[in-house]
């Protein structure tokens, strides 16, 4: 800059205004809080991760038991069917998606299965998605299980929710003890 050029601009700028002054106090406590270290959100999603992981994991004998009670308290509600006894009968035990890295070049593709660590030295599959043990029958022993009416209403149930043909689901009457 030529001489000329320097005191128009130290005449036009100097000494600084208000505005000047704020934006230069703000620019400089934004750098400050940049500055300032922070921890990784890696690392406070693995404690969570390590904290949920630490529940027990549900097992099929769990799930299937659990459903059993639900119908059982469910049915037992109904006006007409009295005691009632469940059982269910699963097609498989359900499936778990693992996630995978999958890894395309010109001549081939790649699958690698995506880990989560836990500790220094536990590595398990990352589970992207998990599906239920599937229903594929049902014996119901209820009360009023000799009445057609009270028959009808638990199959139309139980197809609305579990989705099976009523060919699969028997219904006996609760002889009592």
């Amino acid at each position: 800059m030529n001489k000329e050029k320097w005191e128009k601009w130290k005449k036009k700028y100097w000494p600084p205004r208000k505005d000047q002054l704020l934006i230069l106090a703000l620019l400089g406590l934004l750098l400050a809080v940049i500055a300032v270290p922070v921890p990784k959100a890696g690392r406070e999603a693995g404690e969570a991760t390590v904290a949920a992981s630490e529940e027990p994991e549900e097992t099929v004998e769990d799930y299937e038991s659990r459903m059993e009670r639900k119908l059982e308290e469910l049915l037992s509600q109904v006006e007409g069917i009295g005691e009632v006894h469940v059982m269910l009968t699963f097609a498989d035990s359900g499936q778990k998606q693992v996630e995978k890295d999958v890894s395309v070049s010109e001549n081939s593709t790649q699958e690698e299965t995506v880990y989560e660590e836990q500790g220094s030295s536990v590595r398990t599959p990352y589970v992207s998605s998990e599906t239920n043990p599937q229903v594929e029958g049902v014996l119901i022993v209820a009360g009023g299980g000799g009445n057609g009416d009270v028959k009808a209403d638990i199959i139309d149930a139980v197809q609305a929710l579990f989705g099976i043909e009523a060919h699969k689901i028997k219904i006996m009457k609760y002889g009592g003890d």
